[in-house]
């Protein structure tokens, strides 16, 4: 058996009570890996801890599974009233993976930007979409998102992911809360950073056109992917559902957030 195998075998069986083995084994000397350590790790050895013992507890709790990891405790009713009262935004976060191959997708693929998100504005609607966008997940997920005062992040690299997401959040607490789209592989591999970090919410699988391995997952991690990922339509229904009934709790803000500006690679929602 190969040193890989041996980690995966101790990932199905949650040895000491992680399941990252195998993806921290391989990345570790990757510039994600060093930047993580370096930058997360190492700084805030307290926060990592108290990260450790709870995403243990989502591993001994069963809230961990490849189509939709609980990174808090409570109902979803309970986290949707948290996040209608709190004063950091919900971040809804997405693959480049998930943009149309055909037709192509206007802005391109391995990078933050969206044509549709670029362009939308609730207050000056003249219609004019893209044929790519019509049938994009990232287009609707985006407009609900954008009535529930929720910013959009597509993802592409780990790197990227730390530097945006992971790094800013466990300095400042840009975000506590995210309802992110992923390979089941990656689910594992997220689900503990995003909490030492101060994140909860919910991670979702994607139901096809995933990587299924380290080496399919250092591809895409390097913007080549072929395959469009997409979630189930279950899961398509949940996150929607979710982003509605938050936009229906807040509703005396609701006609506030009109358009998405960028600050950096992330679309945040701003009023009139």
């Amino acid at each position: 058996m190969t040193i890989y195998g041996l980690l995966s075998r101790l990932d199905a069986s949650s040895f000491l009570g992680f399941r990252i083995w195998e993806f921290s084994f391989r990345s570790l000397g990757t510039e994600y890996g060093l930047t993580f350590l370096k930058d997360i790790v190492l700084r805030h050895p307290l926060k990592t801890l108290e990260g450790v013992l709870k995403y243990r507890s989502i591993l001994r709790e069963g809230r961990d599974h490849e189509d939709v990891t609980l990174l808090f405790k409570g109902s979803e009713d309970d986290l949707v009233a948290r996040l209608a009262t709190a004063r950091s935004q919900l971040l809804v976060a997405v693959g480049f993976c998930q943009k149309p191959l055909r037709p192509e997708c206007p802005s391109g693929r391995a990078n933050h930007d969206c044509a549709f998100l670029d362009q939308l504005d609730l207050e000056h609607a003249d219609g004019l979409v893209h044929p790519a966008c019509l049938q994009c997940e990232i287009k609707r997920l985006g407009s609900e998102a954008l009535l529930a005062g929720a910013s959009m992040y597509i993802m592409t690299s780990a790197l990227d992911i730390a530097r945006d997401v992971m790094i800013p959040s466990v300095d400042h607490g840009r975000f506590t809360s995210v309802l992110m789209c992923l390979c089941p592989y990656s689910v594992r591999a997220i689900a503990l950073p995003l909490i030492i970090c101060g994140i909860e919410g919910f991670v979702i699988g994607y139901a096809s056109g995933n990587c299924v391995d380290y080496e399919q997952w250092s591809l895409a991690d390097a913007g080549v992917k072929k395959e469009r990922t997409t979630l189930s339509p279950s899961a398509h229904r949940r996150i929607l559902a979710m982003l509605r009934d938050l936009s229906g709790r807040r509703t005396k803000e609701r006609s506030r957030y009109v358009r998405f500006v960028h600050e950096g690679n992330i679309y945040m929602p701003v009023s009139r």
